[in-house]
């Protein structure tokens, strides 16, 4: 059984220094005594994989003392980046950002010391429509209500990019009666569902449950971009993303394929990890796979020909060295 402790039990036994200990050389386990997991938002998907991976991991090491903090995609990097967590989640995109000094770095203080472990999800920009509905592409958003997050949220910037992407911009929604409205994933999906949005967009995993359920009240369908569009994006605003196409029939309107842009979750640590810890969390993972895959419907991607590849970020060493053993393919990093 996994037993845990909230932050602040963490943080009282692990001394005023701030910093979590790296493995003790010799020791049976492969993780520390204590072990901090940087996942995301209660109910949230990092937040019930954070806990997922806990478990697993807790129970190939069951002395460690193993705590799963709330966090989300850019608050991991800053954590495990400063040493605070032991390992994270977070996207391929905010990586990439992050140790170019940009969101949720600084330029005086890139978070250069992350090291990835193993992709586990892939998200896109995804915008939302009902499948009845006449919105076929972003010009047809001017004049619509739509919601993209919050600003500064990274779907809220992604979406200003993607706009730019089309010489459009926030002003070409709002005009003619339009609305970009500043509402939460919980709160637009309602609005949504309930036909107050004509659309909503977001960077998100994907196929997404919230999707779905929206359905039981309308047929939901992704929007296609135009590939000069794509193109730019990738261009101008496109560190740690890829091109990507969702599946026809992936909603319940969704009658083609999308063509959009895409980023990959990955699990990561920081370059001070010992390579037989990283190595540990990956064959421990990988060796209880299914149940992994159990744990979120989101998971059920992971396959030998992804869980190396696509972070950005160096991989590990530790992490390097299993994929290789068993195998795998294991993308090199450009960042490096």
């Amino acid at each position: 059984m996994t037993a845990r402790i909230d932050r602040r039990q963490a943080l009282a036994l692990m001394g005023a220094a701030g910093t979590l200990p790296l493995m003790p050389r010799g020791a049976a386990a492969f993780l520390p005594d204590f072990f901090t997991i940087g996942g995301g938002p209660s109910g949230g998907v990092f937040g019930i994989v954070g806990i997922g991976v806990a478990d697993i991991l807790g129970r190939a090491s069951p002395d460690t003392i193993i705590d799963v903090q709330p966090g989300g995609s850019g608050p991991n990097l800053v954590r495990v980046g400063g040493g605070q967590t032991n390992i994270g989640i977070t996207s391929a995109s905010n990586a990439f950002d992050a140790w170019h000094g940009r969101d949720p770095a600084t330029p005086e203080n890139p978070i250069r010391n992350t090291r990835g472990l193993m992709t586990i999800m892939q998200s896109a920009i995804q915008i939302w429509v009902d499948a009845r509905s006449d919105i076929r592409s972003l010009e047809d958003l001017r004049g619509k209500r739509v919601s993209a997050g919050q600003p500064g949220q990274t779907s809220w910037l992604a979406f200003e990019n993607l706009l730019a992407s089309a010489d459009m911009s926030i002003d070409d929604i709002t005009a003619g009666g339009g609305a970009l409205e500043t509402l939460s994933w919980a709160e637009s999906h309602e609005a949504l569902r309930n036909g107050q949005l004509d659309a909503v967009m977001w960077l998100s995993l994907w196929p997404h449950p919230t999707v779905r359920q929206n359905e039981t009240v309308r047929p939901m369908r992704t929007l296609s971009f135009e590939d000069a569009v794509l193109d730019r994006f990738l261009a101008d605003h496109g560190g740690g993303f890829e091109r990507a196409v969702l599946p026809e029939n992936l909603f319940g309107g969704q009658d083609e394929p999308a063509s959009t842009v895409g980023t990959n979750t990955l699990l990561f640590a920081s370059d001070r990890m010992e390579d037989d810890t990283a190595y540990g969390i990956v064959e421990t993972l990988w060796s209880n796979l299914d149940e992994f895959k159990a744990v979120h419907a989101l998971l059920g991607n992971i396959s030998a020909d992804t869980a190396g590849r696509g972070m950005v970020v160096p991989v590990h060493p530790g992490a390097r060295r299993f994929y290789e053993e068993h195998g795998m393919p294991v993308d090199d990093s450009d960042l490096a």
